[in-house]
């Protein structure tokens, strides 16, 4: 089939190359210069396939007062007129319940393996030094009881599940098991280690995705492209025109996969579809190793303070990428020196800074999230030749592989390993 798809993030790119793979002709078309240059740029660089529990979550809601009054919280939230903004805080406290969180829970961790076990494939033809590469391992810590305590209950509900080996630890066990924490080890309650998580660097595994579908005779890859259009016949799309450089191209399809990220809505609306899909903004710096007082081997996640530090090494040397924050703020990607600055003091806090670093390459990113936390995945209820491949929220690196199996699965009409049910939300067409 000849496929157009719509999006060159680390979604989209893996659904070409997952396509492209199963003997389709690939156009893969994006607005930006070149490949993963939205929300894949500068994120959080963990591979978290155990550690993938929605962000609704009970108690959560009783919350949100206090968020909206503190401005160092790190769930921000903004009074807005718009209604879909409105419609999806109101579906997202609906979803911080416990049967939702294990429906979800279990949904997420069955594509997670499927994305281990997709990319772990891909990478082993790569060179990992020049990803960022490595299975190192994930500590979340906590700092209050509470939370370590709901965070011992879902490691509960995971092994249930049948997700990775994880181990809950105590405050010592979780200093011996990451040394780098000595300057935080007072306020730890406790943490949960798990030993397979990995690290790399999203933005090389775009750059390398891109070289290979380049390279590829089946491929053609259309950057700078802007004002998509669809050509649609009753209801299905024959063709969509893209002005480049100037000149309006057209391109001849037998099926389109929108893989946009937090821009799919725009791109479905000419369709008259709309995802339930926020831009949930967050925030990331890196800081040399160099320039702290002691560098980490596992990644860390602080689970009161919703930050991630991820230690990337490669063969340029090694740095820490830390990101973290969620603002339900619209489509504003400015950058807010107080967001910055508390992600800088976070890493003075936990591992040292022998000095201030010259340049944190301060950067801010929209994850495209779903009330519930799952993708939405399948086929476009009204058109025949439609697809979608959107709304990873935070954990669109970890799901891209398995995410991009899972659509090829949709547009062979075939029964895959894992229930497509789950992620074929409204207003996808229902699966199988």
């Amino acid at each position: 089939m000849r496929i157009a798809v719509i999006g060159a993030g680390i979604v989209g790119l893996s659904t070409a190359r997952r396509l492209i793979d199963e003997g389709h002709e690939i156009t893969l078309i994006d607005r930006a210069a070149g490949p993963g240059e939205g929300t894949s740029a500068r994120n959080g660089a963990q591979l978290s396939y155990a550690y993938v529990a929605p962000l609704a979550a009970p108690g959560l809601p009783w919350q949100v007062p206090g968020m909206l009054l503190d401005r160092s919280s790190p769930l921000r939230l903004k009074p807005t007129l718009n209604l879909h903004l409105w419609r999806w805080g109101f579906d997202f406290l609906r979803a911080c319940n416990q049967t939702q969180v294990e429906h979800a829970t279990a949904a997420l961790l069955a594509l997670a393996e499927r994305s281990r076990t997709a990319m772990s494939a891909w990478l082993a033809l790569q060179h990992p030094a020049r990803l960022a590469h490595r299975r190192n391992g994930k500590l979340v810590v906590y700092r209050d009881q509470s939370g370590f305590d709901g965070a011992c209950a879902q490691l509960a509900l995971q092994a249930r599940l049948g997700g990775s080996p994880q181990e809950s630890l105590d405050r010592a066990a979780c200093l011996a098991r990451e040394p780098a924490l000595e300057r935080l080890g007072a306020v730890i309650a406790g943490g949960i280690w798990t030993p397979d998580e990995e690290v790399a660097d999203c933005a090389a595994v775009c750059r390398a995705l891109d070289v290979g579908l380049r390279a590829h005779p089946r491929c053609t890859v259309l950057y700078g492209a802007d004002d998509l259009q669809w050509h649609c016949e009753g209801h299905d799309v024959r063709a969509l025109s893209v002005l480049l450089a100037g000149e309006r191209k057209r391109i001849a399809l037998d099926a389109a996969v929108v893989a946009a990220g937090p821009g799919s809505n725009a791109v479905l609306r000419a369709l008259k579809l709309r995802l339930p899909i926020a831009p949930l903004k967050g925030y990331s710096i890196e800081v040399g190793a160099d320039d702290l007082a002691r560098f980490p081997t596992a990644s860390i996640t602080d689970a009161a303070r919703k930050i991630v530090f991820a230690p990337l090494v490669d063969e340029h040397g090694a740095r820490l990428r830390v990101a973290g924050m969620a603002e339900l703020v619209g489509d504003d990607l400015r950058i807010d020196p107080a967001r910055i600055a508390q992600l800088e003091r976070a890493v003075d806090e936990s591992f040292g800074l022998r000095r201030k670093p010259a340049d944190l390459q301060p950067w801010a990113g929209l994850r495209p999230a779903t009330p519930t936390g799952l993708p939405c995945i399948g086929r476009a209820e009204q058109w025949r030749n439609v697809y979608v491949n959107a709304g990873h929220g935070a954990l669109g690196f970890t799901l891209a592989f398995g995410s991009a199996a899972q659509l090829a699965d949709a547009i062979a009409h075939r029964k895959g390993e894992v229930d497509a049910g789950p992620f074929s939300v409204a207003p996808l067409a229902a699966a199988g």
